[in-house]
């Protein structure tokens, strides 16, 4: 009687992510994702550190939490307009081109930025500035997409992803020690120029055209894409905690904890570190779970709720110790699910389509980065306590747990 056949690991029987044989790109596979991670630190760098920025606009226009919030909003409303073209654009015509004329928008942008004064000029550059941003991680997650296609990808998209936090935490360090020698107009417009830089020299490492290219007769409506609708669903409303916690991170160590600028600056970094640490682990827990992503994601949900409550309701005299336990924590909840719902996006549809579904989702999620933070500064302005904006924020993301196990419960029964 033969034995029964052994069951295959779908994961054991790909080929190494960094096996140079078969991959589509120019470079070798880890410069190829290195150069990837850069290039999206370099955006996020710009995006992000818009909130570190903030703190210093509010000082010197006189904002409210509510208006600082805003501020953020104006770059990530640029970023959806841009992102939701570049997504129409990236299957067509590849992400090399998209790579370079975002970059060459971001530091001609960031230039305007950096002269303008006032705050109704300050929202209309930064929304600006957004819409060139938004051509790069729609480049960017195409181009790894494509490259590794037929490998594991969860880890290396999140390993990718790694550089929306690196570039925040860069900014969170660098930005408080820079402006007071050159100005915010001076470190936006530097930080710009990283931008194109970075940008560059990632699309000069891309293969032309991109495997998995369409044309546009290839693409017909858009009822292919109605798979990928619960992924922008979640992401919209998981990005809420990472918004927010980028936005008010430093505004809550300072006033109620009484940490100094640059120390909130590192508490805040280490938010980033920790959402880092968290896109490459949960993204290879993901690649071993058989390409389950949505169980990770509810487990960074329940993770990103818990730790809000915890910084929320910690007392004003909390150790640091504790303090910076709850923030590492925070950050791989908080932050370290995006890859994993751009992932999940692109592998509900053709293939042909992945990049849009990507960039329409990353689009969904800069919406909800626009919304959030100006709601919860809206919160604590009403109710003159964290502890509360970071209540509302914890149940938000309870209810994005539960459209989670939702969509779960209907791709198991279908």
């Amino acid at each position: 009687m033969a034995g029964a056949a052994k069951e295959v690991d779908p994961v054991a029987a790909m080929p190494s992510p960094w096996d140079p044989q078969g991959f589509h790109a120019r470079t070798a596979p880890w410069l190829f994702l290195s150069l990837a991670t850069l290039s999206q630190a370099g955006a996020s760098l710009s995006q992000q550190g818009v909130a570190v920025l903030a703190v210093f606009f509010r000082a010197a226009l006189h904002l409210s939490f509510s208006q600082m919030g805003a501020l953020v909003s104006a770059i990530s409303l640029g970023m959806m307009v841009g992102l939701t073209a570049a997504g129409v654009l990236v299957d067509r015509i590849g992400p090399r081109w998209l790579l370079a004329v975002g970059g060459l928008w971001a530091v001609l942008a960031g230039a305007g930025v950096a002269r303008v004064h006032g705050y109704g000029p300050l929202l209309a550059g930064l929304f600006v500035v957004g819409m060139g941003l938004g051509a790069i991680p729609s480049a960017g997650t195409r181009a790894v997409f494509d490259a590794f296609a037929g490998r594991a990808r969860g880890m290396v998209m999140g390993i990718r992803q790694t550089g929306v936090p690196l570039g925040a935490a860069a900014g969170a360090v660098a930005i408080p020690l820079l402006v007071p020698g050159l100005g915010t107009g001076g470190v936006f417009f530097a930080i710009a120029a990283l931008v194109l830089a970075s940008a560059w020299a990632f699309g000069l490492a891309i293969r032309r055209p991109g495997v998995g290219s369409a044309p546009a007769a290839r693409l017909p409506g858009l009822s292919w894409l109605r798979p990928a609708i619960g992924p922008m669903a979640v992401g919209m409303m998981l990005v809420a905690a990472q918004y927010s916690v980028l936005t008010f991170t430093i505004a809550d160590l300072t006033t109620r904890h009484g940490w100094t600028v640059a120390a909130a600056g590192l508490g805040l970094a280490l938010v980033q570190v920790g959402g880092g640490f968290g896109r490459v682990g949960l993204g290879w827990v993901s690649d071993r779970r058989g390409g389950r992503r949505p169980d990770v994601i509810l487990v960074a949900a329940g993770l990103a709720a818990l730790a809000s409550l915890a910084f929320g309701w910690a007392p004003a005299s909390a150790p640091t110790a504790v303090l910076l336990v709850i923030l590492v924590l925070m950050g791989i909840g908080a932050v370290g699910w995006n890859a994993l719902v751009l992932t999940w996006s692109g592998e509900r549809v053709p293939a042909w389509g992945a990049g849009q579904a990507m960039s329409w989702t990353g689009s969904a999620v800069f919406l909800g980065s626009a919304l959030y933070p100006p709601a919860f500064g809206w919160v604590l302005d009403r109710t003159g306590h964290f502890a509360w904006a970071f209540s509302a924020l914890a149940l938000w993301l309870a209810m994005a747990g539960a459209l989670i196990l939702v969509l779960r419960r209907r791709a198991k029964s279908s």
